[in-house]
């Protein structure tokens, strides 16, 4: 997903001198571009996230677009007043881009696995939050950002994540994207997925319709604003929605769907598959720890049969 990004983030930086690069020491190997070719366009804060925030705000409040980068839970955490204060009290056109899904710094424990990230971004005010799920979203993402003067959050995965598109999305600000549909037995399952861990929700979402169900996945990149539209025209008529994310349950996707359900008055029953209100206590790689907390496909289709078991007995 970086490569993507960048990629294409570069071809427009290259063309309008407005877009800046805010780095806190990071991306060697990725934006050596920027530094060698677009000099002017470019700024290595050091280790020093807070600095490159306010850094980028003062960039902003003289007419660039600008774009700040580091590990997701150091560009968050470690500033969330200069967030808050600096760009999303001023409505400013700054994008934060966190680098690293929930688990994929697994081994480098809880202080490096953004897992509450989302939620903390999507409580401001003013600020939009994108999960892409796989390259080809997420290289369609900067043109989007571009266009639109305020503040945005931005989460990448780590790198080496499978297409599941085969052609660039249309990545509207709001919209989710369909991955796949079978019509089956019983009331529609209506899957949302956001982030990396789509890949998984695509092959569960195989499983289950392999074994007979009706079942619909969409990848939901907004997380904020949340496509409340396209939710209650799809959620009203299933007989159950399953979010998948790799966040904990606070704030994210399911958070974000209860919301637009309460608000909406869907009465369809919606349960969640995330990582728990915890600190992972285990030490392992990603594929590790997401099969110990059960977002591998499989351990994601057996959530999901279970409730649509459990959902269909209640209702005959």
């Amino acid at each position: 997903m970086r490569s993507a990004f960048f990629n294409e983030l570069f071809a427009l930086a290259a063309k309008d001198s407005r877009i800046v690069l805010v780095t806190a020491d990071m991306g060697f190997g990725l934006l050596e571009r920027f530094r060698d070719e677009l000099p002017g366009q470019y700024v290595n804060a050091g280790i020093s996230e807070a600095n490159a925030v306010s850094l980028a705000a003062g960039m902003a409040l003289y007419g660039k677009k600008a774009f700040v980068y580091s590990i997701a839970p150091f560009v968050t955490y470690r500033c969330l007043e200069q967030i808050r204060v600096d760009i999303c009290y001023q409505n400013l056109d700054v994008k934060i881009i966190g680098m690293g899904n929930g688990l994929d710094y697994a081994q480098s424990g809880p202080t490096h696995q953004p897992t509450e990230d989302i939620g903390m971004m999507r409580s401001l005010p003013n600020i939009r939050v994108a999960c892409p799920a796989d390259p080809l979203e997420a290289g369609a993402l900067p043109g989007v950002l571009c266009k639109t003067p305020s503040p945005a959050y931005v989460k990448l995965g780590r790198g080496n994540e499978p297409s599941i598109h085969q052609l660039p999305p249309d990545m509207a600000i709001g919209g989710a994207l369909p991955l796949f549909e079978k019509d089956g037995r019983g009331k529609r399952i209506l899957m949302l997925a956001t982030g990396g861990i789509s890949y998984n929700a695509l092959a569960a979402a195989k499983k289950i319709a392999d074994s007979g169900r009706a079942i619909s996945l969409f990848s939901v990149p907004w997380i904020k604003p949340f496509g409340s539209d396209f939710f209650g025209k799809h959620a009203r008529d299933a007989g159950l929605v399953v979010t998948a994310e790799e966040h904990n349950p606070c704030g994210g996707l399911w958070s974000a769907a209860c919301e637009a359900a309460a608000e909406a008055g869907i009465r369809t029953p919606i349960r969640r598959i995330s990582l728990p209100d915890a600190f992972q206590k285990e030490v392992g790689d990603r594929e590790y720890l997401r099969k110990l907390n059960g977002l591998d496909a499989d351990g994601m289709a057996r959530q999901v049969e279970s409730w649509a078991a459990i959902q269909a007995g209640m209702v005959g």
